[in-house]
């Protein structure tokens, strides 16, 4: 499978309100010829997310790199709260070999150790017969090369195509109902049409999980170039006629005369977001934003005879192309890691035969029913999605492969500190406001307008 990974992408850090102290220097002090004493070169920390993947997955790489490597222990630290956890342990000193922590978290704990320049260069790992094996363009991205010098510092180790979610049975099959539409305005024909059955036509789980659908539609309706600018703060972004098109379209899709009732109740609820999702499933809203990842979030609640389906967002009529955004998540070594080379192989490692079918096999236990459901992650290497079963998540990834589907890649460009500014608040979370009548599309694009003069003033 060949995917279309979109070179010379701009930017990739949300702007971090936090700041690490002490970063580098901590831990272990260099020879004096670029090499690190301490490590012992047998053990290696290594620090993941405990995030939808689950525990399990990390257990098993880390045993099949111990039955690779004889000698070598892998020290595994795996945490929910993972960016505090390490936030205590860098500032005594301890730092891990390598860390499994991804850009966009609400911590900022990755993009502050990017500015504290407290990552490592890991471009060697991909040098030769891996960096050929890689997806088409993935490596280009500067979400693996943050600083724009060509170098490699976050290493993409799963991918995934977001979109719109949906229930297959309503639009395929004997029993469909409705026409799965291409174009915005047969989207909103088919909310109207929608609405006489009781369906809204929209929710989202909560505001955040509009960066994918913006990031699409920012590259839909003004081009790849006008995208790039788009994510380096153009002044130009939100007044111009392609950044005026997102924001009007969005701002219709979120009132209430589409988008379910309860969804902005929900998504500012615990848990509420999967009650959101919840309503996809039960057939009170017919799409939401999201990612493969739903599936096993919420398998517990998901009918035996539901079927899942993604499609890319809407475009606009007389567009050639659809844009797709694929999510990564990155894997990074400190700077200051004691174990320098065996955490480079570590990271190597992770675009194994091994690790791509231990990936694939993953499954995912749901906590209050006890119930196991498949849950296959894709790594950025060729081939690796075709070896997934035959069913949805196949199904999504091959769909993203056709030549009509365009797919983006990054997030807003990195830019100093600014106190007071909650990027994602600034620039999602109005969808909220103007579902409640709070704000207005004008009031939106004002404050985008000054958020982006904030950030363009602030470019590092």
């Amino acid at each position: 499978m060949k995917v279309k990974f979109v070179k010379k992408l701009v930017a990739l850090s949300l702007v971090s309100a936090m700041t690490l102290t002490g970063l580098a220097g901590c831990g272990s002090k260099d020879s004096g010829d670029g090499k690190k004493e301490g490590g012992d070169g047998k053990t290696l920390k290594v620090a993941a997310f405990n995030g939808g993947n689950g525990e399990q997955i990390w257990k098993d790489i880390a045993a099949a790199f111990e039955e690779e490597n004889d000698g070598v222990k892998v020290e595994l630290e795996i945490s929910s709260e993972l960016d505090k956890d390490l936030t205590k342990e860098i500032k005594n000193g301890d730092i891990p070999d390598v860390v499994y922590y991804n850009l966009g978290q609400e911590s900022g704990f990755t993009e502050t150790m990017l500015k504290e320049k407290a990552v490592a260069d890991i471009s060697d790992v991909f040098e030769g017969e891996l960096g050929d094996k890689m997806l088409d363009g993935i490596l280009d991205s500067t979400i693996a090369q943050p600083y724009g010098d060509g170098k490699i510092y976050l290493a993409p180790i799963f991918y995934t195509p977001t979109g719109f979610w949906y229930n297959k049975n309503l639009f395929e099959g004997e029993n469909a109902k409705y026409t799965l539409p291409t174009t915005w305005e047969e989207f909103f024909a088919l909310g109207d049409q929608a609405k006489k059955d009781g369906i809204s036509l929209f929710t989202f789980p909560q505001s955040g999980y509009f960066d994918a659908t913006m990031y699409t539609m920012l590259e839909q309706a003004g081009g790849m170039d006008f995208y790039n600018n788009a994510l380096e703060y153009d002044a130009d972004t939100w007044t111009s006629d392609a950044g005026k098109k997102v924001l009007d379209t969005l701002g219709k899709l979120v009132t209430p005369d589409y988008t379910q009732e309860d969804t902005v109740a929900n998504a500012n609820a615990e848990g509420g977001f999967k009650i959101n999702q919840q309503n996809v499933i039960d057939g009170k809203a017919l799409f939401m934003p999201n990612g493969n990842w739903v599936i096993g979030e919420m398998a517990a609640s998901t009918p035996e005879d539901f079927a899942w389906g993604m499609m890319p967002a809407p475009k606009w009529e007389g567009d050639e192309t659809q844009a797709v955004y694929m999510f990564t998540e990155q894997m990074w070594v400190p700077a200051d890691a004691e174990n320098m080379d065996l955490a480079k192989e570590f990271v190597k490692f992770m675009y194994s035969d091994t690790v791509v079918d231990i990936l694939l096999n993953n499954t995912t236990t749901d906590k209050e029913s006890g119930k196991t459901t498949a849950a296959p992650i894709v790594a950025p290497v060729k081939g690796a999605a075709e070896k997934l079963p035959e069913g949805t998540t196949k199904d999504v990834y091959a769909s993203t492969a056709a030549d009509n589907i365009v797919s983006v890649t990054g997030t807003w460009a990195t830019t100093a500190p600014i106190e007071g500014l909650d990027m994602k608040k600034n620039v999602y979370g109005p969808v909220e406001s103007i579902n409640t009548g709070d704000m207005t599309v004008d009031d939106w694009q004002k404050q985008l307008v000054e958020t982006w003069k904030k950030c363009a003033d602030n470019m590092e």
